[in-house]
């Protein structure tokens, strides 16, 4: 979706400057621009009505009601510190075990595997 170039030197956020041709659209009711990595095929959540306290849910706020009858809880899109650890440990535990390359010497004389 391409929308009109400001001429203002920019965004100013939360101010509209005038004869701006981009400013003169969204005081006119033209949409911003969302900047985000969400594409359209992710399912998009409800919004909690409260603010949010990890692990508890709030009677009457419909984003609750759903995780209670079971919806997803939303993820971010790189992997947690943990992830990451199992993946790393998992990793070790391949290039290490009985029948790998290391243990068939295909690592070299000096194993430097892990050293990025």
């Amino acid at each position: 979706m391409a929308t009109t170039r400001h001429t203002c030197g920019g965004p100013v956020f939360g101010r509209l400057i005038a004869g701006c041709p981009r400013c003169d659209e969204l005081r006119s009711g033209a949409e911003p621009v969302q900047f985000s990595d969400r594409t359209d095929d992710k399912p998009k959540t409800t919004k909690h009505t409260h603010q949010v306290v990890f692990g508890r849910r709030v009677t009457g706020c419909p984003r609750c009601a759903e995780l209670d009858a079971g919806a997803a809880p939303v993820r971010w899109t790189y992997p947690s510190r943990r992830e990451q650890d199992e993946r790393r440990t998992a990793e070790i535990s391949a290039h290490f075990a009985p029948g790998s390359p290391h243990s068939r010497g295909a690592c070299g004389p000096v194993c430097t595997f892990g050293d990025w």
